[in-house]
């Protein structure tokens, strides 16, 4: 069968996913994370892709995306921005961060991007309490602890 999205490159490394997970829920995840980072979203029409290459229940795959975070559904923007808001990050101020990052990009967390530049989510946890508050945009970790306007700004500002 011929696939629109999956390309032979990520079926190469999902036929390598397979012989190293022991498990198809681990070799799903390993092919979201491929899907995402060259299409930077997970639509459904990957999911079906996936679903009928590795022959697992479209619902399974949709499960999977939309339990964790790091995958977005939906293509709304050229930059996600991801501000965690656990309690170790709570403490440490991500509502200053956050309404920090909606007054410098002009947009609101977790709405649809007005100018298509950047979006803004509030999740569970990025795995980096140690930095708290902490943050990432795309695939880049921020520390938040001693963060200015003028230094998110700074940040901001590479990504055009």
């Amino acid at each position: 069968m011929e696939y629109t999205y999956l390309t032979p490159d990520i079926i190469n490394k999902i036929e390598e996913y397979k012989s190293e997970f022991l498990t198809k829920d681990q070799v799903i995840i390993q092919a979201l994370h491929l899907i995402y980072s060259m299409y930077r979203d997970i639509t459904l029409d990957h999911m079906l892709e996936l679903s009928n290459y590795l022959e697992v229940p479209l619902s399974q795959i949709e499960g999977i995306v939309s339990f964790y975070d790091m995958f977005r559904v939906k293509r709304n923007a050229r930059h996600h921005i991801r501000v965690c808001k656990n309690l170790p990050c709570h403490i440490m101020g991500c509502k200053k961060l956050i309404e920090l990052f909606e007054k410098l990009t002009g947009e609101e967390r977790n709405q649809e991007s007005k100018n298509g530049r950047f979006y803004i989510e509030t999740v569970e946890c990025i795995g980096a309490c140690s930095v708290a508050p902490a943050f990432m945009i795309d695939d880049d970790l921020y520390d938040g602890t001693k963060i200015t306007e003028e230094k998110l700004n700074e940040i901001l500002s590479k990504y055009t």
